[in-house]
């Protein structure tokens, strides 16, 4: 943080993503054993020290926030970072911790406890944006899936539309009901679905559901049953290490 501080001035930063500060978000995952309710605890220490130590306001959000208009991280991000230079200075809009108004390069962050993330997209075999396009920008939810945010883009590099996608909780909306959801939204405008890519990692747990939809055998080696989720996903360049668990067990963690 404080080489982003350093570094990152947002009064000439420019960008399509919409963000409030050098540092925006910082999110507290509880992986292994640890337990939400540690990362919750984790998120709000942290929140107290970086204002402290940045002379910085911060917000608290997700399972870490205080107030419910703070759990979703876009109801604290709307303004950007232009507007809530205006807003934080007004009742009901203070932050968490440090002072009612914005570092003067670094803007406002926001911290937060919750479960893992899995940022996952789906390109369709079409040109024309308007058939993912979320016409007033990134959802909440997808085809009345909860805890997915969806959004429509053109990948001007592999001429189609892309539906990009955060799965919030894959244990509410599992990847393959997700995987379905597109297919059948897609299908109504009469556009079929090419393949899918993951960004990052997502959990063993989320590729075994997968599995387990489409039908393959429990006890077949790990390696095999991941062969089996991709495959179904049609998920673009496939390796084991794609499951968060393999990864760390790679690296020795």
């Amino acid at each position: 943080m404080a080489v982003a501080i350093e570094r990152i001035d947002m009064e000439v930063h420019e960008g399509q993503h919409p963000r409030l500060g050098a540092v925006d978000v910082i999110p507290f995952v509880p992986l292994g054993d640890s337990t939400m309710e540690e990362c919750v605890e984790l998120a709000r220490g942290f929140g107290a020290r970086i204002a402290a130590r940045f002379d910085l306001p911060v917000f608290l959000y997700a399972r870490a926030a205080t107030r419910p208009d703070r759990v979703v991280l876009n109801d604290i991000r709307r303004p950007q970072y232009e507007g809530l230079k205006t807003e934080i200075a007004l009742p009901g809009r203070e932050p968490d911790f440090g002072p009612a108004r914005m570092h003067p390069r670094a803007g406002a962050t926001v911290v937060g406890a919750r479960p893992f993330l899995i940022a996952w997209n789906v390109n369709l075999e079409t040109a024309d944006v308007e058939v993912p396009a979320d016409r007033e920008g990134r959802s909440r939810e997808l085809g009345g899936l909860p805890r997915v945010q969806a959004k429509g883009f053109m990948i001007e590099e592999e001429g189609c539309s892309q539906v990009s996608m955060n799965l919030l909780d894959f244990e509410v909306t599992p990847l393959w009901r997700a995987w379905e959801a597109v297919g059948e939204l897609a299908a109504a405008e009469g556009v079929a679905v090419r393949e899918s890519e993951l960004i990052g990692l997502a959990p063993l747990a989320a590729f075994t559901g997968v599995a387990d939809h489409a039908g393959s055998v429990p006890d077949l080696p790990i390696e095999q049953r991941l062969a089996a989720a991709a495959a179904w996903l049609r998920l673009r360049d496939f390796e084991p290490t794609m499951a968060l668990e393999l990864r760390l067990a790679a690296a020795g963690g």
